[in-house]
């Protein structure tokens, strides 16, 4: 009999890429299309409108995957197709596939919301399970105002356009990455009273999906959530945070799916950046500190602390290295699917392995010219990547006392 160290180290339920967790991950990914596909129908014959969200890094590819699934079944009367759907900010999942940009309908059943709720606790100071609760508190506040046009006088997403106008725009990208034409597509989301939020999100010890489905409740808006359950390393799903979850569902029962909303699988590219997430979460980690707005000027509360990561794709240098295992993975764990035409190959999935290797591996910090591809740094700011691969961004303090001395001037403070 084997000694549970031993059967720990054999367990097919890794992160590694084999053909085992590449069909578990795609089966996963079918099934959570299959449940989109109810709660869509469900909340679109309820009256309301369907606003998925898409919160994290890790629900990247699996929702990519799901589309495809829909797609596939459906063709054209998918509610996911690319005449039924509007997405926010527009063309980041097109460019990501490497897909032309899609031309909705001017009425459309559903929309898709592409916003970080990424949370960088490394403040070795800090609460981490407080930080990461009031960063993801920020991020709903910002989406109630995106969808609802709630404003709650926090300023929490005229903090997001701030930082996503301090990004570069790369001459040779396409429009839609501009990061001005970013924030312009989320200020045109039709606000609606009627909007319910579908969350699409990964589950590993459930913190951040708790944190999330209560940040919208203390809101008032109770969202759908739909969840891939990581099985990579066993059962680490806290049950008190399961519990809370399920808690919060009582007003929208009706609206669920009949087989649960958590579909476990391994999720092999949960943290593994973006050669297999496909973007890149950039942490500017000062103004996650206690005070720091209040501080640099005391019209704003002791206890503000938005959210200060943004998303963004691959730097120029290493971007086509990176999109392309991207797309590559994306490709593979299609072809692995039941019933798929052109069936993925051990060699494909081999190679895949071999050059997913070196790009999800941890690296104690980019370089300066990587990171002013994506935002201009200077050399006194620190740099690091966290074991999730966040890269965190420590500025000089001056500069970020400049950056809250800017922001305060565009906004009004009671």
């Amino acid at each position: 009999m084997r000694s549970p160290a031993e059967i720990d180290e054999s367990r097919p339920e890794s992160k590694e890429i084999n053909r085992e967790n590449i069909e578990r991950y795609i089966e996963g990914c079918e099934e959570i299309a299959i449940r989109l596909d109810t709660i869509i129908r469900n909340v679109a014959e309820s009256g309301k409108k369907p606003v998925i969200l898409i919160p994290s890094r890790g629900a990247v590819p699996i929702f990519i995957l799901a589309r495809r699934f829909l797609n596939e079944l459906h063709g054209e009367g998918s509610y996911l197709a690319s005449r039924n759907a509007r997405y926010y900010p527009k063309g980041i999942f097109d460019f990501l596939e490497e897909q032309s940009p899609q031309k909705p309908d001017d009425q459309t059943t559903a929309d898709v919301l592409l916003f970080p709720f990424t949370a960088d606790v490394s403040l070795e100071t800090a609460d981490d399970e407080t930080l990461a609760r009031e960063l993801r508190n920020s991020c709903a506040r910002s989406v109630m105002q995106i969808v609802k046009g709630r404003d709650f006088g926090l300023h929490d997403l005229e903090w997001y356009k701030f930082l996503m106008e301090k990004l570069n725009k790369i001459p040779d990208d396409p429009e839609q990455l501009n990061p001005k034409n970013i924030v312009t597509s989320l200020e045109s989301y039709p606000v609606s009273k009627d909007a319910q939020i579908i969350l699409i999100d990964t589950v590993i010890s459930g913190r951040a999906a708790n944190d999330i489905t209560s940040a919208f409740k203390t809101l008032g808006h109770t969202v759908i959530p739909l969840l891939a359950v990581d099985t990579s390393r066993g059962e680490r799903f806290n049950p008190k945070r399961k519990a809370e979850i399920q808690g919060t569902l009582r007003p929208i029962w009706e609206l669920l799916p009949e087989n649960d909303i958590f579909v476990e699988f391994p999720l092999i590219t949960e943290d593994k950046g973006s050669g297999l997430l496909g973007v890149v979460a950039l942490n500017f980690i000062n103004f996650n500190e206690e005070g720091t707005f209040h501080e640099a000027n005391h019209n704003y509360d002791p206890d503000f602390r938005p959210q200060s990561c943004v998303w963004a794709i691959p730097p120029v240098s290493a971007r086509n290295e990176y999109l392309e295992n991207f797309r590559q993975f994306i490709k593979t764990a299609w072809s692995c699917r039941n019933g798929s035409q052109n069936p993925c190959t051990n060699e494909e999935i081999e190679e895949l392995k071999i050059r997913t290797k070196p790009l999800t591996a941890r690296h104690d910090a980019p370089s300066y010219a990587e990171i002013n591809q994506i935002v201009p740094v200077e050399k006194a700011a620190a740099l690091k990547e966290s074991a999730s691969h966040i890269v965190s961004v420590r500025l000089p303090e001056k500069t970020a006392n400049q950056w809250i001395a800017e922001f305060s001037t565009k906004t009004t403070h009671s």
